[in-house]
């Protein structure tokens, strides 16, 4: 059974069709990879996915379950969390901070906590602290944990929304475009940590138009042209694909 599976999905805006009867399924633990030229559908499709725009028709699954209509912080509590092509950090709070004010559903945040339990709201920020530290230094992001996450370089800014999906014990993290704007280090740096991630058992999704670098470490790949799934299976497969290779560069990649 697919871990998130998008059934005959069909969304738009006005009297555009952005998404066109889409099928799309991510198994668990399983690393997939998504292209398609601008325009073809792509993130809209991760925003159908994660509730942050409904659909017309068609359902989303999640572990077993039918989340078409659930709100996004629904799904982001069973575990299924996206990223976005601009990060979204609060670029006025530090990286560290960033870190932690992702932890969902915090003692501290509730009024009868402040008053009844504050030796809990000690315990957890201390276990938050410790899981925010795990995180930096998982992504080589502890250098930079005193700074205004506004200030960050690119590639850091996505390692730092990936950290904040961290944060949310995700079981599917979706990834839009995470080597956009990046250096080759920290695009490197930056796969390293998703195969690491796939391998601890979290599946992911990745959106990328660097198809030599997302080629290089996905097992499967779909592609999207003009609202539809034209093609899907191995890399190789997918890239050679006729319809793929005509909606790249009318026929060449």
């Amino acid at each position: 059974m697919a871990l998130l599976s998008v059934e005959k999905i069909t969304a738009g805006f006005g009297g555009f069709r952005a998404l066109d009867d889409v099928d799309l399924k991510v198994g668990q633990g399983e690393l997939v990879g998504l292209i398609g030229t601008n325009g073809a559908g792509k993130s809209t499709l991760f925003s159908v996915a994660t509730g942050y725009i409904p659909a017309s028709s068609g359902r989303v699954h999640f572990a077993g379950q039918d989340i078409t209509g659930l709100a996004v912080h629904h799904r982001v509590r069973r575990g299924l969390a996206r990223t976005f092509q601009v990060p979204r950090e609060f670029s006025n709070l530090t990286v560290f901070d960033n870190l932690m004010t992702a932890a969902p559903e915090q003692e501290g945040e509730k009024l009868s906590a402040l008053v009844f339990s504050r030796g809990k709201i000690r315990q957890e920020e201390e276990r938050l602290t410790a899981k925010v530290c795990d995180v930096m230094d998982f992504l080589n992001l502890r250098g930079v944990e005193g700074e205004l996450a506004g200030k960050l370089s690119g590639g850091q800014k996505k390692l730092l929304e990936l950290g904040r999906l961290l944060m949310l014990e995700p079981k599917c993290i979706m990834l839009d475009e995470p080597f956009a704007g990046v250096n080759p280090v920290l695009i490197e740096q930056l796969c390293e940590r998703v195969i690491e991630l796939n391998q601890r058992g979290i599946a992911v999704l990745i959106i990328e138009h660097n198809l030599a670098e997302l080629a290089r470490i996905v097992p499967r790949l779909y592609a999207m042209d003009r609202g539809r799934v034209i093609a899907h299976g191995s890399p190789d497969a997918v890239l050679a694909d006729p319809a793929v290779r005509e909606a790249y560069m009318g026929g060449v990649i």
